[in-house]
């Protein structure tokens, strides 16, 4: 799930050479046929940085103990990555395949690579789903509904495969991004057209407005957790930033300081609003719901906000953090983000059924987070390292020791 990891390579002439600053890459970017030599390597960044929370909300709502404090601050009052994700995916999609649209000679190749990965990931979410029925019942997890339906004789097993390949089972977000990738296409050619961009916001948001009272059309399995209606209203925002992206890099630092501090105080306020009561202060929220399932017009506003905090803050910082060890570290999940938002799921299933066969860990079950990670990181840069062209291929030692910033040893790899 993805902001996707195909959503990653950036036209030279769609950037500002103001913030191409390069980071220190856990392996090296060398051009090759599938891959333009300019990329840019923040939305690979903004697309780790949605992983890792997603992995750590996801551990602790699979009953992960991290602790009263940690548990409320990493699970719920810092979350973004929902919100984040699907907005960074349609980000890409303007800032990657736009300038491919414009370009009439592309234009019917760039509709069709679109399409083809639509389908390409739901191939993925057919594999995903059912590995998870399979591990949720081998390894049921607080009854689990697949346990329960299997095993309980409440659902034949043939009936439940039947429900995944209807995608009624295994997850909805994945579903989601086939649906908006599919689109995307009309999205590329509404926006060529004057006032377009004007045309799909006022779409969108209408879209929203009416799935506030209809949540459920459209969506492949009700009461899931993210009906198409409203979650769409996130993707074409990211996707018009997109569209709008060589004039937000065109702008002066002082003016993205101004749109982070704003954003930054938005989220403050919202933040007051959704959790005054939890310390003892009067209800602020002003009869204002905050509800993921469905999307809240609160709630959605409040992941738009705090992912374009998010985004400009980081921006700003970039001359100063792309060539950390932690931005690169972030960055490789961010390149793979496909693989290892999949693979994630399968890790967070594993480790919640062990946290709840180890109670006597207590809060240090947080360890499980960082081990999570670790897989997760190797997992990406085995791909890294498989992707890469095999004469420009470094030892996986020499990658571990340049992320940890010790000299590299020399030698390919074998």
């Amino acid at each position: 799930m993805l902001g996707l990891e195909y959503l990653s390579t950036l036209p030279i002439n769609h950037r500002d050479t103001s913030l191409d600053h390069q980071s220190a890459p856990i392996i090296p970017l060398m051009a090759s046929s599938s891959q333009s030599p300019a990329r840019d390597q923040r939305l690979d960044f903004w697309r780790g940085l949605c992983l890792v929370d997603m992995l750590l909300v996801h551990l602790y709502y699979q009953n992960v103990q991290f602790g009263d404090f940690l548990g409320k601050l990493l699970g719920e009052y810092t979350r973004f990555a929902a919100g984040g994700f699907i907005f960074v995916s349609g980000l890409s999609i303007g800032v990657i395949f736009l300038p491919r649209a414009l370009d009439e000679n592309r234009r019917a190749k760039t509709y069709k690579s679109l399409l083809r990965r639509s389908f390409y990931i739901l191939a993925v979410n057919y594999l995903s789903a059912m590995v998870l029925v399979l591990m949720a019942i081998l390894v049921p997890q607080n009854g689990s509904d697949a346990a329960y339906m299997v095993r309980g004789s409440f659902i034949h097993p043939l009936v439940l495969l039947r429900n995944i390949f209807l995608l009624k089972e295994g997850g909805d977000l994945l579903p989601f991004y086939v649906m908006m990738i599919a689109i995307s296409p009309l999205l590329l050619a509404g926006v060529r057209r004057r006032l377009g961009w004007l045309s799909i916001l006022i779409a969108s948001v209408a879209l929203f407005v009416w799935g506030l009272w209809h949540p459920w059309v459209l969506a492949l399995a009700q009461h899931d957790k993210f009906p198409p209606v409203l979650w769409q209203t996130i993707f074409v925002a990211g996707f018009l930033l997109g569209y709008a992206w060589p004039k937000y890099n065109a702008l002066t630092n002082k003016s993205k300081l101004v749109i982070a501090a704003v954003s930054w105080v938005f989220v403050s306020a919202l933040f007051v609003m959704e959790y005054s009561y939890q310390w003892g202060m009067p209800q602020l929220s002003f009869n204002v719901s905050f509800m993921k399932v469905p999307l809240s017009t609160a709630e959605g506003f409040r992941y738009l906000c705090i992912i374009i905090a998010i985004i400009t803050t980081t921006d700003l910082l970039w001359p100063m953090i792309s060539d950390t060890s932690a931005s690169a570290f972030v960055q490789t999940l961010g390149r793979k983000s496909l693989p290892v938002y999949v693979l994630h799921l399968w890790v967070v299933q594993i480790l919640g059924a062990l946290a709840l066969a180890w109670p006597w860990m207590g809060a240090w079950q947080i360890l499980f987070a960082g081990f999570s990670l670790l897989i997760l990181w190797l997992f990406a840069l085995i791909l890294d390292i498989s992707k890469s062209p095999r004469q420009n291929r470094s030892s996986l030692a020499s990658m571990v020791q340049r992320v940890f910033r010790c000299d590299p040893v020399t030698g390919p790899a074998r």
